[in-house]
């Protein structure tokens, strides 16, 4: 092994995908050093792909060493540099040709001789290592997949389930000539006897072609047979632990939902546990009521039924609490915080108790929900419980029970955090049970003057004329100075006092300054008609809050649908297009509450309905409250017509 050439390369001309400032020749050379050389190949794939999107041009100029290095024994660490040529060539695969270096696809025609050698060396790991560079071929794709077929069967199960993906990977780059041929070898595999091999070829199968629909019996027998240890595989899970929802990971959403349904009644507490961690990712993104029922019947054989439980209460409703029985069977035990948040959800008394006792515990700082919401995207069930705020919201019936264990908190020297937390849930509350939060008003009031934000402003908005003792100290606030808060304290005082003049006379020169001075202004109705033509403005605006709250005010001020519903409507249709925003939800609340709707916009709630997808932005609880939350309020608009 000699790198001949390495020291004639002049390498810091060249670009990196990190830094650049390595000495490539030295690492290069630190791959014969034992434990260094694993640092030194960890180095070059971070100098060489880092984060991928583009191929570097460094990385044709260091291909050849790396297949070197690659063939050598005297290379420890040959799977850890057959990852970069991999990663390296999958960057190559996807990336628009201009963010290739100009000289990668020469650089890889010379390379795949000897990648094409390695599916025959010794060492297995360096056999899939092999596979998973030629496997991202865009230059001759026949010549690797007659390869992998003529090679069949390895003496490694690893080498055969990689051999296996990346021809279904490798298929729709195939000629017409080959094709064939490897679509009856992935069929002869799926249907034959050996239950792993019948499983991953139905995986190939299902990537080569996605329009055809996946056949889940193979998949069940494989996940059911024996593990099979994969310690070399870069194309599935290495784990056998891991390897049933690695699987499930990789088949569409109806196969999954079929596979799920039927692993959720298995004996082995490793494919329910699987399963279930697959059935709360796919609830994320579509409805699937067989998935809920089959979690309903086996929350009880789970060893640690959080996730189960999760997912459940996730989708409670007062409407539909079917799992509220089943949730109070959980309340003593070691998941009986989750309970009390499905009871909560579901509108079931015997949530009382255990929210009192979390709101107790807020004094000590403790509390099993987060006081700041978590987002997530729709990559999995992450987060996987609501804030306390998201928690409480639906509460309000009970605000004579809750509003003692709150009302404590609502002191000025509160920490910040909690009284955020506090004051949303109150002000949710007041939307439905003002006469209830009103017992706490003296509480808001003295924290008008301290809170920057406006929230508690907002709160006694909300309570409205029961607020009547909160007047002076929001008189006497409307005559301080520019502070964020006015928009709020103005519009409180409104809505306490009835008098439109010192809201019109704040908000209105604000007008298009903030999308909630739009909000809050609507809520003056005829009082601001002055501000119409402003508002029509502000409906065309490209940022979709803008324009959203302009055209919500316009109805509200000028009581013509007309004035704004093709503005609301617009997020809702855009959620069948696949291209669901954070503005839909508030779209959904101020449709609900229109009346004399056109008939085409209510076409669109129903098809929105008819959809199974997950119409929300986010992902994790969010995913389910939001699209259940939406779904309600089309359908009450529906009904009401």
């Amino acid at each position: 092994m000699t790198f001949e050439g390495v020291d004639d390369v002049r390498w810091g001309e060249l670009t990196y995908a990190y830094g650049g400032r390595c000495d490539v020749p030295a690492l290069l050379w630190s791959l014969l050093a034992g434990d260094e050389a694993f640092e030194a190949a960890d180095e070059l794939l971070n100098e060489l792909h880092h984060q991928g999107g583009f191929v570097c041009t460094a990385a044709p100029a260091i291909l050849p060493f790396l297949m070197e290095a690659a063939g050598s024994p005297r290379v420890p660490c040959r799977p850890e540099v057959l990852e970069i040529i991999a990663r390296l060539a999958g960057t190559a695969a996807v990336a628009d040709a201009r963010f290739v270096a100009a000289g990668w696809p020469q650089a890889w025609a010379r390379a795949r001789p000897g990648l094409l050698a390695l599916l025959h060396d010794q060492d297995p790991a360096v056999r899939t290592g092999a596979i998973w560079a030629l496997g991202e071929d865009t230059q001759d794709p026949d010549e690797v997949a007659r390869a992998l077929v003529s090679g069949w069967p390895d003496r490694d199960a690893s080498v055969r389930t990689d051999a296996l993906l990346a021809l279904g990977s490798l298929v729709e780059r195939l000629s017409a000539a080959v094709l064939p041929e490897v679509l009856i070898f992935l069929r002869d595999q799926e249907n034959g006897a050996d239950a792993h091999h019948a499983t991953y070829a139905t995986l190939a199968l299902a990537r080569a072609l996605p329009g055809r629909p996946v056949p889940t019996t193979p998949i069940i027998a494989g996940l059911v047979a024996e593990p099979v240890p994969l310690p070399h595989s870069n194309l599935a899970s290495r784990d056998p632990d891991h390897a049933t929802a690695n699987v499930l990971r990789n088949l569409d959403r109806r196969s999954t939902e079929s596979v799920c349904v039927a692993l959720l009644a298995r004996p082995e507490q490793r494919l329910r546990v699987a399963a279930v961690s697959a059935a709360c990712e796919a609830l994320v993104h579509t409805r699937a009521p067989g998935l809920l029922a089959a979690l309903r019947g086996c929350v009880d054989t789970l060893e640690d039924p959080a996730a189960a439980l999760g997912v459940l209460a996730a989708h409670a409703r007062r409407e539909a609490a079917h799992d509220a029985d089943l949730m109070a069977a959980h309340l003593d035990g070691p998941t009986g915080n989750i309970a009390v948040w499905g009871l909560a959800w579901s509108g079931d008394d015997r949530a009382v108790p255990g929210l009192l006792g979390l709101l107790g515990q807020l004094t000590q700082r403790k509390t099993a929900f987060t006081l700041h919401a978590r987002r997530a995207g729709k990559l999995s069930f992450w987060p996987g419980a609501p804030s306390l705020a998201e928690l409480l919201t639906p509460c309000a019936p009970w605000v004579d029970s809750l509003i003692p264990a709150v009302a404590p908190h609502l002191r000025p020297d509160s920490a910040d955090d909690l009284q955020r937390s506090l004051l949303e849930i109150l002000a949710a509350w007041a939307a439905a049970r003002a006469d209830g939060v009103a017992r706490v008003v003296p509480e808001l009031t003295a924290l008008l003057d301290r809170d920057e934000w406006g929230r508690a402003a907002g709160v006694v908005g909300a309570i409205g004329p029961r607020a009547a003792q909160a007047a002076p100290e929001l008189e006497r606030l409307l005559g301080t100075s520019e502070r964020r808060t006015l928009i709020e304290i103005a519009w409180a005082h409104f809505q306490v006092t009835g008098d439109p003049e010192p809201a019109l006379r704040i908000l209105g020169p604000r007008l298009g300054e903030d999308h909630h001075v739009s909000r809050r202004l609507g809520d003056l109705g005829p009082h601001a008609t002055a501000h119409v033509p402003t508002l029509r403005l502000l409906a065309k605006a490209l940022d979709p809050w803008t324009a959203h709250e302009a055209a919500h005010a316009l109805i509200k001020i000028t009581g013509d649908p007309g004035e704004g519903a093709h503005i609301l409507i617009r997020p809702i249709a855009e959620l069948l297009e696949g291209r669901p925003l954070p503005v839909a939800s508030a779209a959904a609340r101020a449709l609900a509450g229109i009346d004399d709707l056109p008939g085409g916009h209510l076409a669109i709630m129903r098809d929105v309905l008819a959809d199974d997808r997950r119409h929300s932005y986010w992902g994790g609880v969010t995913a389910i409250s939001e699209d259940l939350e939406l779904r309600a309020l089309l359908a009450e608009r529906i009904s009401c017509t």
